[in-house]
């Protein structure tokens, strides 16, 4: 059975564990962190379903890792987005980093990097012929496009992010065997 974004926004709890807790049980697996994000941060919003109201998220598989800077450069975001992730950007390289949470502005000084880990996406669960694209935290990768412009962060410097890829059929065969 598909689980569409519908449905998980039809048992919405704003308690995200709760909430998190009864997605599980229609059978989505995701880690808490990724389920915040994407489903209880984004809860409500129009904008966002339209991008990822198709997507069967019971055959999508996470998982953490860490790219560099220059494979983040080539990570898309959906149209919608696109305007946002340039802002960010644009701020950015010619202002430096600005935000009014001393905790973000400290992060990014100690270690290079967000604090909380974007989520990406495959293309091919979009149903989209691009690579990955950011469905969370566009404003966090402008922000770090734009410290790579200004050369405060190295290209090669890892970065943690949620990659979500479309699990393929011989492997979920494999695993209920």
């Amino acid at each position: 059975m598909a689980i569409r974004w519908a449905e998980l926004q039809s048992i919405y709890s704003a308690e995200a564990p709760a909430y998190w807790a009864r997605a599980r049980e229609l059978g989505l697996e995701c880690p808490l962190d990724v389920f915040e994000q994407l489903f209880s941060d984004h809860y409500g919003d129009e904008e966002f379903a339209a991008v990822v109201q198709a997507v069967d998220w019971q055959c999508v598989e996470w998982r953490a890792t860490e790219l560099s800077g220059a494979a983040l450069r080539r990570v898309a975001v959906p149209r919608t987005y696109q305007r946002a992730l340039d802002e960010a950007r644009w701020r950015t390289a010619v202002l430096g980093l600005q935000d009014e949470r001393a905790e973000v502005l400290e992060q990014w000084r100690s270690e290079h990097s967000w604090m909380r880990a974007p989520i990406l996406i495959a293309g091919e669960v979009l149903g989209s012929a691009l690579g990955t694209e950011c469905l969370v935290g566009v404003t966090r990768l402008g922000n770090l496009l734009g410290l790579m412009d200004r050369e405060e962060i190295s290209e090669q410097a890892l970065h943690r992010v949620w990659s979500g890829a479309a699990v393929r059929s011989d492997s979920r065969a494999r695993d209920s065997a």
